[in-house]
């Protein structure tokens, strides 16, 4: 495909997501400084259409991108958004609030990302089978206030915060996480209850009974995943939607968390997915695009967020938005504790 018809795709998609009405060969050549006359706009533009990359609703409208119009343009096209200081700060500032409670942050998260796009939010945690202990990491949050953090065999991590009777310096959250690793490391919740804790001989011995106590309800817990959906009426603020036997089939949908852990779970390890239309393998979600990514801290998966969509939709802040996020918890956690 030459460079004129990437141009005249590209400006069709960037304007059909401001206006979400169909894009005529008069609108691109008067808005758009594509240097061409209508009339070559609009052969380029037939063009386009047999390629299947656009596509015209109705006989009199203008054209629209199809699923395989936006796959290109995602795929090569896109230009990642710059999200400026001050949305990067109200995200880090929110992240290391909630750092403490690791589902009150994916929950905040997941109420940020959807007030900031006006778009459907889903998060999870990921959900954990008979895990073992593989690494555990004590982190002071204040004096009396400590943060457990468990990485077990799986490479999942869960986080639980810890009231003390004592003042917990670095130094001393250092030793406790010396002391826990040698302990326990390679056991199960069951193992934790049958061992013998008078092996343990240091001068915080309360201190670490109380530790290993709150590791054995993590392990213990019968469903790791937790699952948040927030902002799922903005759907309805899109002309997609407008039907509202569809948008009602679609808002059903997005409160069955089994299939919004469906979704999550197709999450890229390693980088940003995007699902559009008949890629999401529903009827009900047709006209939606899915963009979805995880959160790591070291090679551990901790969760995944995902935005839910018209196909329209700003695909350039959402990717940024969800790779900075992404970038923020790995920096705040670090991963030299895994």
């Amino acid at each position: 495909m030459n460079e004129r018809k990437v141009r005249i795709l590209e400006a069709i998609i960037q304007d059909y997501i401001q206006t979400g009405s169909p894009v005529g060969s008069r609108t691109l050549s008067k808005k758009y400084d594509l240097k061409l006359s209508s009339a070559t706009i609009r052969n380029e533009m037939s063009d386009l259409e047999e390629l299947g990359l656009i596509t015209q609703p109705h006989a009199s409208s203008g054209r629209i991108p199809s699923d395989k119009g936006y796959r290109l343009y995602v795929d090569n096209l896109m230009s990642k958004e710059d999200l400026g200081p001050e949305l990067n700060n109200v995200i880090g500032k929110m992240l290391h609030d909630k750092m403490n409670n690791i589902d009150s942050l994916i929950e905040e998260t997941a109420k940020l990302v959807a007030l900031t796009t006006n778009y459907a939010t889903i998060a999870s945690t990921f959900p954990i089978n008979k895990p073992i202990v593989k690494r555990v990491q004590i982190m002071p949050v204040e004096s009396r206030h400590i943060v457990c953090v468990v990485v077990t065999d799986a490479n999942l991590v869960r986080h639980q915060s810890i009231n003390t009777d004592i003042e917990v310096s670095e130094l001393l959250a250092m030793q406790l996480t010396t002391i826990l690793n040698d302990s326990i490391m390679g056991m199960t919740a069951l193992d934790l209850r049958q061992c013998n804790i008078d092996m343990i001989e240091q001068p915080y011995k309360l201190l670490v009974i109380k530790i290993i106590n709150t590791i054995i309800q993590i392990l213990s817990e019968k469903n790791y995943s937790q699952v948040f959906a927030r902002g799922t009426t903005n759907i309805l603020d899109f002309q997609e939607f407008n039907d509202m036997h569809k948008a009602r089939e679609l808002l059903e949908l997005l409160n069955k968390k089994p299939y919004l852990n469906s979704l999550l779970a197709k999450s890229s390890t390693n980088a940003v997915s995007i699902k559009i239309g008949e890629e999401n393998n529903n009827e009900s979600m047709k006209e939606c695009s899915v963009i979805t990514t995880t959160y790591k801290v070291g090679e551990c998966t901790l969760g995944s967020i995902g935005i839910i969509g018209p196909k329209r939709m700003n695909y350039s802040h959402v990717v940024s938005l969800l790779e900075q996020i992404s970038a923020q918890l790995t920096q705040m956690f670090g991963a030299d504790f895994i």
